[in-house]
């Protein structure tokens, strides 16, 4: 990707005024949309990294109904998550907020009531809201009405009754199901304005697609060494004990086994959207689709887990919108093959702004722009923080989209997008002017973050259910 580079002087000029780089919750409000849509569809899939899909260039056979899709969306070549954690990166996306906004450090923490929802502000116009969710974090919590990303759903369905093979304490709903209920309340409403958001678990681990999606993405295994399998979830040189399937320990076995559950999740999506093109809302509606995060698949020694670094493989996200028949694609785009394709960077933050635009409702405070608009900005730098699994490891970051400063235990570097997509390379010593600008950036938010009336509430969990955190990967000696 060819990409116009910013000189270090002239992007240090933009850092007053573009402390999160994406637009201050203090900006004027734009006009709203001159084209109101009827029906927004937002669906989000988990773990699923944008280089592992045809459309971003991937080899292999995962994503065939997904690259079929893309043909009618304009696909953003560098879209980034707020977070490499389910909760933290879709409270980003139902909120406008970032993570540290909201207090939301893990998983373990809830969405607080004080922040405005994108379903509540729809429900509150008379817009049909409804959520269908597969992933255990995102359940809601008996006795916390009221907290958490259910707010303001009119249908919140989030029953899960799978157990995992990998993982006997941890309920989830796979692709199948999850189809089966979008298609469900949508056959069953009436019609009029609606806002539907379908998350998909797969491919979140343990990695066990059906073995026709295993033969569908097979290949000659790479020469590497086995691993071992750990004594915790955290990845690091190893594979996280949730994930062990039998005696297998060659990596390339499980990329493969990776790449078959997108395989599976993308055959149900291209169920999904078979459907809704034949019921018909789908050339009436807005489709947005992305990602939560992504996940290590042997990056700087993380393997087959999220959570617990902030490098590009768990941070870019793909992000595909699709607009309604006759509306005009706003945004400049290059044809490249069968697909238009946006080079700026966007994000989480912009989704809220996109979807309040195409009701033609008035914007929420929050950080991200519309979609929908023409004056996208081209320079941006989009920050990103963690709190890593199953330790006290506190990681921050920031991306203008050329270059990605990250911190985290050890020290801080800064890395070339387009020279060095995998961030093997240090260049903050030869980058200093741009190793200033991204840090400043980053202690820039946290200091001009608007306070909220309460942040989140931080869930005490009993035995039964500490355990189930436990086998998901995302606590550890400290219980977050």
């Amino acid at each position: 990707m060819v990409r116009r580079r910013r000189s270090s002087s002239s992007a240090s000029a933009v850092l007053i005024g573009l402390v999160v780089g994406c637009g201050s919750s203090q900006e004027p409000a734009p006009a709203e949309s001159t084209h109101p849509v009827e029906r927004v569809i937002l669906i989000t899939c988990d773990t699923l990294r944008a280089d592992h899909l045809g459309v971003y260039g991937y080899p292999y056979a995962t994503s065939p109904n997904l690259d079929a899709f893309a043909r009618e969306c304009l696909v953003f070549d560098e879209a980034w998550s707020s977070a490499p954690l389910t909760a933290p990166a879709l409270a980003t996306v139902m909120t406008g907020r970032l993570p540290d906004e909201l207090g939301m450090s893990s998983n373990l923490v809830l969405a607080p009531a004080a922040a405005t929802t994108l379903a509540e502000v729809l429900s509150a116009a008379g817009i049909e809201t409804a959520a269908v969710v597969s992933n255990w974090v995102l359940r809601r919590r008996e006795g916390r009405s009221g907290e958490g990303l259910e707010q303001g759903f009119a249908t919140y369905d989030d029953f899960m009754e799978e157990v995992e093979r990998n993982r006997p304490t941890v309920c989830e709903r796979r692709a199948a199901a999850t189809t089966d209920a979008a298609l469900e309340w949508l056959e069953n409403r009436q019609g009029g304005r609606f806002f539907l958001w379908v998350h998909y678990q797969d491919p979140h681990g343990p990695y066990t697609p059906p073995e026709d999606c295993v033969r569908a993405v097979e290949r000659p295994f790479t020469e590497e060494p086995e691993l071992v399998v750990g004594a915790t979830q955290v990845g690091f040189g190893e594979i996280p004990k949730y994930q062990a399937f039998g005696d297998d320990r060659a990596p390339e076995s499980y990329r493969i086994r990776y790449d078959a559950e997108i395989r599976y999740f993308d055959r149900e999506l291209g169920r999904l959207l078979a459907s809704l093109h034949v019921a018909g809302p789908l050339d009436r509606a807005l489709v947005i689709f992305t990602a939560d995060h992504g996940e290590s698949l042997g990056e700087h020694g993380y393997w087959f887990g999220h959570g617990q670094n902030l490098y590009r493989e768990l941070l870019r996200v793909p992000l595909l919108v699709r607009y309604p028949a006759g509306f005009p694609a706003p945004l400049v785009a290059r044809r490249e093959g069968d697909w238009r394709r946006v080079p700026g960077i966007t994000g989480h933050v912009d989704l809220l702004p996109t979807v309040l635009d195409a009701f033609g409702l008035p914007p929420l405070p929050a950080h991200g722009k519309s979609l929908l608009t023409v004056a996208f900005p081209e320079s941006r730098i989009l920050p990103h923080t963690l709190r890593a699994s199953g330790t006290k490891e506190r990681w921050e970051g920031a991306t203008d989209g050329f270059y990605h400063f990250v911190a985290g235990p050890g020290g801080r570097w800064l890395f070339d997008l387009e020279r060095d997509p995998g961030e093997t390379t240090d260049v903050a010593a030869s980058q200093r002017p741009r190793l200033a600008l991204l840090e400043g950036a980053v202690s820039a938010m946290a200091a001009a973050l608007p306070p909220l009336a309460s942040k989140g509430a931080v869930e005490e969990l009993d035995p039964g259910v500490q355990e189930k955190f436990d086998d998901l990967g995302y606590t550890g000696t400290d219980g977050l």
